[in-house]
């Protein structure tokens, strides 16, 4: 139905990082605008953003309101403002003056950690690095923190990856002691004083991948592997080739995942290998331009979401990201749309029952999952605490923090998507068929009778 023009402003949306830890700095990204007719004389409108955590203000930022459309600013908090464990932000804009107040916030759920559970080196950063760690925040769902080495060599070489901030060396060596997986991707020569260091896994990316195995290596259906089950599913001859690959040292006791062949003849060399000595988990990926697979998206984008997923899963062992058989596709949907949950677990997906608590009230419910593995749940504008029915040693443990927001599209104000008809008249003719017509058939019937009782009287047959 139509409505009546009105001014409207609104925070369209919220992007940030999901998972971070105690010692790093959060940046929002905040979507906001205006709709509708705007009043005359009024100049330009101003509001302010306010961050509130469980009703108390933590930030606030002057914003000064479009004539029309979004834009978009960066609102900065230090992790150390929240507890440890999953958050729910609100980001509510206040002192625009409008006249709908359902899509004035947002909500915006975040987990923080004491320790970064994963930290990736990059010396330097490449497209490569950016794509593994944007993948692994969302398939590990484990707090990742990023070191970059822009200028090797230099006075001050290693940066924060998010704020780019200088980072000193100390700094660096303490994170990656007190990581569970180390991620080293670039130059050895650089990154050779912190392999000692590191107590937890390790994940190696040879930066010598970028200049030998030049033309197109095509990667074959994996083997006999730690991660075979994970990596079925994959459809590996449609995916992007490998730009080049390093020749790996033999090892007898590595395991060989996967394989690729340049220009899809000669003999296979090793991809990706996994090993492990004195209880700690290594990994080597040996080929450049896989962050293509990702990019192309489709089925692609999944082999590459497989692949990470089953590394960073074998590499933690029985750590975080490994025992959940389902997490939510996104922590937050706007009012009147379902919670998406994803069956991550082995095996086909079978349903779970789910508790979830919000405002000192509880409610079961009972995640059914179809043969993709996605589920929905329909619930009321809240935030809610979940967790699986099914205690931990069952293969559960799954809980954490969603969202229903009051926010909606549907508030917003829109131009009309239906233009008008012209309509029909009110008198109109309407051709039909001979044979709807009944009274022709009741004249073909008397005429006929007519003639049969003239040729009686006649004496004719």
């Amino acid at each position: 139905m139509p409505r009546a023009p009105f001014f409207d402003a609104f925070v369209a949306s919220v992007d940030g990082p999901r998972h971070v830890s105690a010692g790093n700095t959060i940046r929002l990204s905040v979507s906001y605008g205006t709709a509708g007719p705007k009043e005359a004389g009024r100049g330009k409108r101003e509001g302010t953003l306010i961050v509130n955590l469980s009703g108390r203000r933590i930030a606030s930022h002057r914003v000064v309101l479009p004539d029309s459309g979004v834009v978009s600013t960066d609102i900065t908090l230090p992790a150390s403002l929240f507890a440890p464990g999953a958050s729910a932000l609100e980001v509510r804009l206040e002192g625009a003056s409008d006249s709908e107040p359902s899509d004035d916030a947002r909500t915006f759920v975040l987990d923080v950690s004491p320790q970064p559970s994963v930290v990736l080196l990059a010396a330097p950063p490449d497209w490569e690095t950016r794509f593994l760690a944007r993948t692994l925040t969302d398939v590990a769902r484990v707090p990742l923190r990023a070191f970059v080495a822009a200028e090797p060599g230099g006075s001050t070489p290693w940066r924060d990856g998010a704020t780019l901030a200088a980072v000193a060396a100390p700094e660096v060596a303490r994170a990656v002691a007190a990581a569970r997986l180390v991620i080293e991707a670039g130059e050895p020569a650089t990154l050779a004083r912190f392999v000692s260091s590191s107590k937890g896994a390790v994940l190696l990316w040879p930066a010598a991948r970028r200049q030998e195995g030049g033309g197109d290596w095509y990667v074959q259906p994996p083997g006999p592997s730690p991660l075979a089950a994970a990596l079925a599913g994959a459809a590996w001859d449609s995916l992007p080739p490998v730009t080049g690959l390093v020749e790996l040292a033999p090892d007898s006791a590595a395991v060989v995942v996967l394989t690729a062949r340049l220009g899809r003849r000669g003999a296979p060399r090793p991809l990706v290998v996994l090993s492990e000595r004195d209880g700690r988990r290594r990994a080597v990926v040996a080929g450049a331009g896989l962050y293509r697979w990702a990019f192309r998206g489709g089925a692609s984008a999944e082999a590459y979401r497989a692949l990470v997923a089953a590394l960073t899963d074998w590499l933690l062992a029985e750590g975080a990201g490994s025992r959940e058989r389902f997490v939510p596709v996104t922590y937050e949907v706007p009012n009147g749309m379902p919670l998406v949950w994803r069956w991550t677990g082995a095996g086909a997906p079978q349903d779970a029952a789910l508790s979830l608590w919000e405002g000192g009230r509880e409610r079961r419910d009972t995640l059914r999952f179809d043969a993709g593995g996605r589920a929905e749940l329909r619930l009321a504008p809240g935030v809610y605490r979940y967790a699986a029915a099914a205690p931990p040693s069952a293969g559960g443990g799954e809980r954490g923090l969603v969202a229903v927001e009051m926010y909606s599209d549907e508030w917003r104000p829109a131009g009309r998507a239906l233009a008008p008809q012209a309509g029909l008249p009110a008198v109109r003719v309407v051709s039909g068929g001979l044979r709807d017509r009944w009274w022709l058939f009741v004249l073909a019937v008397v005429a006929l009778a007519a003639e049969w009782a003239w040729r009686r009287r006649q004496g004719l047959p």
